[in-house]
């Protein structure tokens, strides 16, 4: 197929075309091998297809569960329901399919007469988390609808999803129900974030209703106490000094403005959406790429990531999750390689260290840790989310969100261009992409060689654009058939990008300069303890000391550059082992994901080290 011929046929967005640089390719088409492929799998068995867990969510809403507790169980069904769909449009597991389709036609049985799918019963309902949990039923079922091959069950879902809106509209918008009245918690952006599912109805059904009701909310969210709309627009204060800081459900409203911006095409939608998340990447990200040091919240996490006082859980899976797809909404919107950095952190530190690959037995054997140390501590010492869902079955928020994550990035490694293709993410395989074929061989991130051969590639001049990360240091080098191509350095990632006539046997060769290289905290002035600390960083990967392999907790001296020598792995589960040189010292260590999977003392982990003296920043 001719780039330009696909690319159009893929750049209608509901009702109105729109301009994305990039767009997922068709899932069919690739095929991978590398570490994100493994996690993404890994999570397929032992999680998405454990039937009786299914209809355990899809039980809450025969029951109204959350009626005692004003709770959230009525989320689970749509978080699994989306991260399952993506996994399957990656990997094509006819088993998870049939699985997903017999609940969406479960689940439809739970529809109530006046259209609701809600885990409240009426006279509790638009309390607590019913609108949150209604959200995801939509997303659920909109995610589901795009994997759908039955066309008579894809319209069931329509036609459903229909009435269960119209009844919130109804009952919300047409009545004039502040958003803060349907719930007790964080000023009504909870109930708000439903914004994202109702744009994507409204492209789907073309329904004026829906998007009259999508500015409502958007008014909501542009004054008063939930102004996070405006704050973003103008731009003087960052996240953690608006008046509402939850980060989760924060981010998730804006998702929904960008949906809103694609379908009306308003320009002071996607300044506000950029600058937020330059704002949180500016002072709530930490060094693995999450957010939310204290809790669940934004709390100038840059600052606060090394609190010494602070013993409270931090850093928060959803909230990792959640902000990986916000980036990746940017990423596809303007095609600029720094939020593609930002997700590529996070999966391989924050989220890929929250897979529980190793001990399920405690804490009920979730899949997902729900929150991750980055001082000395062990893993799993919180369930976030924690809800019976039946008498002996407990779930969580972030055990529901988590395989959204580790499918996402499998689906835009390699995207469409206007031009051709973009390779995000170096995972080794092979794709086809908008009139290319290549075969990808690395070890990244473990190493910084990516080896790309055109194995097939449409008639004309067509661009390849390989990302260039910016910790790639000088010492990087790239060369098509042997001849090198200049790369030009500014500090920053951006896009390599090579347009020619290709052909079949072509020759890419990629190599990173992944030189080790030492991060310093920001730190607090009213604790300067806080800044006594340093963190090792090589290639992606955030480095720890894992208690399996070396005396954690004893103090470093400081520096400000470090030297690494990767080991065999031996008995370590490690995706990389090494010796690293630090302050005149050796200190033995893996990277961040592998590390405190014992989930117990037994693996206590650190990423920020104490050091002898006061860092010069």
């Amino acid at each position: 197929m001719q780039t330009q011929t696909y690319y159009a046929a893929n750049k209608q967005y509901g009702n109105r075309p729109f301009t994305d640089a990039q767009i997922a390719l068709p899932w069919e088409t690739a095929r991978y091998a590398g570490v994100m492929d493994a996690h993404a799998r890994f999570v397929e068995e032992n999680q998405l297809l454990f039937e009786d867990d299914w209809h355990l969510f899809v039980n809450q809403f025969r029951t109204h569960s959350d009626d005692a507790d004003t709770g959230w169980r009525g989320e689970y069904f749509g978080k699994m329901m989306r991260g399952a769909a993506w996994t399957y449009q990656y990997t094509k597991n006819e088993k998870l399919y049939a699985l997903l389709e017999k609940i969406a036609v479960e689940m439809l049985e739970t529809q109530d007469a006046a259209g609701r799918f809600s885990t409240y019963g009426i006279p509790a309902e638009f309390s607590g988390w019913d609108l949150w949990s209604r959200k995801y039923v939509l997303l659920g079922f909109l995610h589901f609808h795009e994997i759908c091959r039955d066309a008579a069950l894809r319209q069931k879902i329509e036609t459903a999803l229909e009435k269960h809106l119209d009844y919130i509209v109804d009952h919300i918008y047409e009545k004039k129900v502040k958003l803060n009245a349907t719930t007790a918690h964080w000023g009504g952006i909870n109930s708000a974030s439903i914004l994202e599912p109702t744009v994507r109805m409204y492209n789907l059904t073309g329904k004026k209703s829906y998007l009259d009701f999508a500015e409502y909310i958007i008014a909501f969210l542009t004054s008063g106490k939930a102004n996070i709309f405006s704050l973003a627009l103008e731009n003087k204060l960052l996240p953690y000094q608006y008046p509402i800081v939850k980060a989760y459900e924060m981010m998730s409203c804006f998702e929904g403005l960008i949906e809103y911006y694609r379908a009306t095409g308003k320009e002071w939608c996607r300044t506000a959406v950029i600058n937020f998340v330059e704002a949180v990447a500016k002072s709530d990200v930490s060094v693995i790429g999450c957010a939310g040091c204290k809790h669940e919240l934004f709390n100038h996490a840059a600052a606060t990531q090394t609190d010494p006082d602070y013993k409270g859980v931090m850093q928060e899976t959803c909230v990792t999750v959640t902000w990986m797809k916000l980036c990746n909404q940017l990423l596809m919107l303007t095609g600029e390689a720094k939020y593609a950095d930002r997700i590529e952190r996070s999966v391989y530190n924050a989220l890929h260290g929250a897979v529980n690959t190793e001990k399920r037995e405690k804490n009920g054997g979730y899949m997902f840790d729900s929150y991750s140390p980055l001082l000395l501590g062990e893993r799993g010492r919180l369930v976030g989310g924690y809800r019976d869902i039946s008498e002996t079955r407990h779930y969580g928020c972030c055990v529901a969100i988590g395989a959204a994550g580790t499918a996402l990035p499998l689906l835009t490694a390699v995207t469409a261009t206007q031009s051709g293709i973009a390779v995000n993410y170096y995972e080794k395989g092979t794709v086809t992409a908008n009139g290319f074929s290549l075969d990808i061989d690395t070890r990244y991130p473990a190493a910084g060689e990516v080896k790309i051969t055109v194995t097939r590639a449409d008639a004309g001049e067509r661009e390849i654009a390989l990302r260039i990360p910016a910790f790639a240091g000088e010492g990087t080098r790239l060369t098509v058939n042997g001849e090198e191509r200049k790369t030009v350095r500014n500090g920053a990632s951006f896009y390599a990008k090579i347009a020619r006539a290709w052909q079949a046997g072509d020759r890419i060769e990629l190599t990173l300069d992944m030189h080790c290289r030492v991060a310093l905290p920001e730190g607090m002035d009213e604790k300067p303890e806080s800044k006594n600390h340093l963190a090792v960083l090589y290639g992606p990967l955030v480095l720890a000391r894992d208690a399996r392999y070396t005396a954690v907790g004893t103090p470093v001296n400081a520096a400000e550059t470090a030297e690494i020598t990767p080991l065999p792995a031996g008995g370590a589960r490690a995706l990389l082992f090494a010796d690293v040189r630090v302050g005149g010292e050796t200190l033995r260590m893996v990277d961040y994901g592998s590390a405190g999977k014992t989930w117990d003392e037994k693996s206590l982990t650190e990423v920020w080290l104490k050091t002898n003296q006061t860092q010069t920043n």
